[in-house]
């Protein structure tokens, strides 16, 4: 995904010295591609005939574990987090009473971005760093960890995070790009040292200040049609 991430989506700070936009996170965990259902909401009378021969009795499926994944992450995506949090946890619970070695992975995911948006980030950096033990194979706990570092001013520990992923996974484009944008941040707090270091060098200021545009956000790009690993 680009940076809609699939948008590391965190606010970033730059300890002292910088304050540019957060990394881009992943949102979906890696699932099959689904073809949206069509739509008879555009033929009225097609609605109402097919309204009209709804069973009597309530023949519903029960909702899968991907469609209950999906739900969530739309919840979340629309600012529930909380009512999403509540669901999740309440789910992870009673799959542990039926199988206590089993995890859900998505709803695990899903669990760390709901406590980030909530504000909870020790509670979400916890929740990636047990998916990286649990799932080594997934890039994007790491990716995510590194967003919430970098939330966190510690860019140094966003860079181990990142390297991570793309150890895990060398074709994740998102981990890649959030790292060049790493490395413009470290470079912007360096320059930033050295100006304060050494007040006369007005070159280091310079070099700051034009990293520093570099890291501005700009506009949205188009989201990237690529399912995660």
């Amino acid at each position: 995904m680009g940076r809609a991430c699939q948008g590391l989506a965190a606010a970033a700070a730059l300890a002292a010295v910088l304050a540019p936009a957060g990394l881009s996170a992943q949102t979906t965990t890696a699932t099959p591609p689904v073809l949206a259902p069509s739509s008879a909401g555009d033929i009225p009378w097609l609605s109402n005939l097919l309204e009209a021969l709804k069973p009597g009795v309530d023949t519903r499926l029960p909702e899968s574990k991907r469609a209950m994944a999906e739900r969530l992450e739309r919840q979340i995506d629309q600012n529930q987090a909380a009512d999403a949090l509540a669901e999740i946890d309440r789910q992870l619970d009673a799959d542990r009473e039926k199988s206590p070695d089993s995890v859900n992975a998505q709803l695990l995911f899903l669990k760390g971005r709901a406590l980030a948006q909530l504000g909870r980030r020790d509670e979400a950096k916890a929740v990636y760093q047990d998916m990286t033990q649990r799932f080594p194979e997934l890039p994007e706990p790491w990716n995510n960890l590194a967003a919430l570092e970098v939330a966190d001013g510690r860019l140094d520990q966003a860079k181990v995070a990142l390297e991570m992923a793309i150890r895990t996974a060398p074709d994740y484009a998102v981990a890649r790009e959030n790292l060049g944008d790493l490395y413009m941040m470290l470079a912007a707090r360096s320059y930033g040292t050295a100006g304060k270091l050494n007040p006369a060098d007005t070159g280091a200021a310079r070099k700051e200040a034009d990293t520093r545009k570099l890291l501005e956000p700009s506009a949205p790009a188009e989201p990237s049609n690529r399912n995660p690993r």
